[in-house]
C-alpha cells in the first residue's frame, strides 16, 4: 500500500489522475464489484509484485481478469520473489521493472512507461528522458490507453484518462534548494513551500553521541540504551525547524496516517516508521530532493545544537524540559501545535517532548568506534525513535541523548516525524 500510494502521487505529479482503493470507493459499495469494474476498463495493467503479493488471493483474482480481459501488463518488482503457478503463466514472458532493493529509484521508470504508452510527452528528472525512453524498447506492446491499474495486496489504484484541475507549477530556488515541478495541488504546493522555507543548513562537524559527561547526574533507566558514547563525524544536510504537521501530510497522504486529535498545524502522531518513511519517500520522488528521516546521528547533532552547541541536556535549554518542549507537565492529552516553545541553538522546535520523532536507523546498542556519516545497522527488528512524547512522565527521559525503539509497522500513539534533506554530492 505504501508503494501503491507513493506511486500515484508520482504519476499524478505527472498529471495522470489516480483512482486508489479505499480512497474513491463509495461508501457501501462491495469491493469486489468495483475492482472487477475497473481493471475491465483499463487497457493497461501494472502489477507491483513482492513477496506478499504473490500470496495474496485479490492480487491473484485481480491479474486473472486483467489477463482474461487481454489487458496490457507492466510488472513492477519489489524484491525477488519467484513466479509460481498461475502468475508464473501469466507474468513470465513480460518484460520487468526490477525495483529493488529501492523502488523509488524506478519511479522515472514506470512514469516513463505509462506516459510512453498514453501517448503523453513528459520531462523526467533527475535521470534523462532520453534514457529511460531507450529503456523502454523492450516493452512489446507500446498501445495508447486510456487507463492504468497497479495492484498491490489488496489494494488497487486505477488511472483514469489525463485531467488536469486546479494544477500548478511550484517554483522555489532559495537557500541551496532548486524545485520546479507541476502538477501539484494549490494545497500540495503550500505545504511543500512551507517545508522548504524552514529547512535550517546544518553545517557538518564532528561531536560525541550517548550519555555524555553532561547527562551523568540526570541518568535514568531509559539510559542504558545510549552507553557507549563515541565520536561522530557529519557532512552538511538540510533539517526542518518543525516536526510534520498535519495539513502538511494530508496534501500528500491523505487517506495515510492517523491522529488522536485534530489541527491544521498540530504535529501529527500514531505514525507507524513505514508510515513516516513514505510521506519522506514520496516527497523525494516528486521534488527530485533528497528528503529522508534523519538518522540518529544528524537527529541528535541536531537536537544538541550542532556546532553552535551550549551541552544543554534538552534541546534549548540546560535543565527544563517544559521550557522547550511539551510534555506530561501541560497534561497533554494529544500533540501540541508545532513551534509554540523555545527553540534551541539552531532555530529547531519540539525537539524535546509533544512526539516522539522516527529515525532511518535499525535499533542497536552502540560502539564506542569513531563513525562518519553512520546509517546504523544493516538490519534489525526494530527502528529509533526521539525526542520524547507529551506522554513522558520523567522529562529526564526525553534528553538530546535519549534513545527509544519499536517495531515499523507499528502505529505507536505519540510518535510523528521531522524530515531531513540529504546534500547531492
Amino acid at each position: 500500500m505504501v508503494a501503491a500510494q507513493a506511486i500515484c502521487h508520482v504519476l499524478e505529479q505527472n498529471e495522470i489522475r489516480c483512482w486508489m482503493a479505499p480512497r474513491n470507493i463509495p461508501p457501501g459499495s462491495d469491493y469486489g464489484d468495483v475492482i472487477d469494474e475497473a481493471i475491465k476498463s483499463c487497457k493497461v495493467v501494472v502489477i507491483l509484485y513482492s513477496e506478499k503479493a504473490a500470496a495474496s488471493p485479490w492480487v491473484t483474482g485481480e491479474l486473472n481478469v486483467a489477463f482474461e480481459e487481454q489487458k496490457t501488463i507492466i510488472p513492477f518488482r519489489l524484491d525477488k520473489t519467484p513466479l509460481k503457478g498461475q502468475t508464473r503463466v501469466m507474468l513470465n514472458q513480460r518484460h520487468w521493472i526490477d525495483a529493488y532493493p529501492d523502488y523509488k529509484t524506478k519511479f522515472n521508470d514506470l512514469v516513463a512507461a505509462v506516459a510512453m504508452s498514453i501517448g503523453k510527452e513528459i520531462h523526467l528528472e533527475p535521470v534523462a528522458a532520453e534514457t529511460l525512453l531507450k529503456k523502454l524498447k523492450h516493452y512489446k506492446k507500446p498501445l495508447l490507453i486510456t487507463a492504468i491499474m497497479i495492484a498491490v495486496l489488496a489494494a488497487i489504484a486505477v488511472v483514469y484518462p489525463v485531467v488536469v484541475k486546479q494544477f500548478h507549477v511550484c517554483v522555489y530556488d532559495k537557500q541551496g534548494l532548486h524545485v520546479k515541478i507541476k502538477g501539484l495541488t494549490s494545497q500540495q504546493e503550500d505545504a511543500l513551500t512551507s517545508i522548504l522555507e524552514d529547512m535550517v543548513l546544518v553545517d557538518g562537524g564532528t561531536f560525541v553521541m550517548g550519555n555524555t559527561p553532561e547527562m551523568e547526574d540526570y541518568l535514568t533507566e531509559q539510559d542504558c540504551l545510549s552507553v557507549n558514547p563515541h565520536e561522530v563525524e557529519l557532512d552538511n544536510y538540510y533539517i526542518c525547524k518543525y516536526e510534520v504537521t498535519q495539513k502538511q501530510w494530508r496534501a500528500f497522504l491523505p487517506t495515510e496516517g492517523k491522529c488522536i486529535a485534530d489541527g491544521e498545524n498540530t504535529a501529527m502522531d500514531m505514525l507507524s516508521w513505514e508510515d513516516a518513511k513514505a510521506f519522506a519517500d514520496t516527497l523525494s520522488a516528486i521534488t527530485g530532493l533528497q528528503f529522508a528521516l534523519p538518522t540518529e546521528a544528524q537527529w541528535e547533532f541536531a537536537a544538541r545544537g550542532g556546532n553552535k552547541s551550549h551541552r544543554y541536556i534538552f534541546s534549548g535549554h540546560a535543565w527544563d524540559a517544559t521550557e522547550v518542549g511539551w510534555t506530561s507537565f501541560e497534561k497533554l492529552t494529544s500533540a501540541h501545535e508545532v513551534g509554540g516553545k523555545r527553540y534551541n541553538e539552531l532555530g529547531l522546535y519540539d525537539m524535546t517532548g509533544n512526539v516522539f520523532e522516527w529515525c532511518a536507523d535499525y535499533f542497536e546498542l552502540y560502539t564506542t568506534e569513531k563513525a562518519i556519516n553512520p546509517q546504523g545497522p544493516s538490519k534489525g527488528l526494530n527502528r529509533v525513535l526521539r525526542g520524547g512524547d507529551f506522554r513522558i512522565g520523567n522529562d529526564f527521559d526525553m534528553k538530546v541523548s535519549t534513545r527509544y525503539h519499536d517495531a515499523p509497522f507499528v502505529n505507536r500513539k505519540g510518535a510523528g516525524l521531522r524530515l531531513v534533506i540529504n546534500i547531492q554530492k
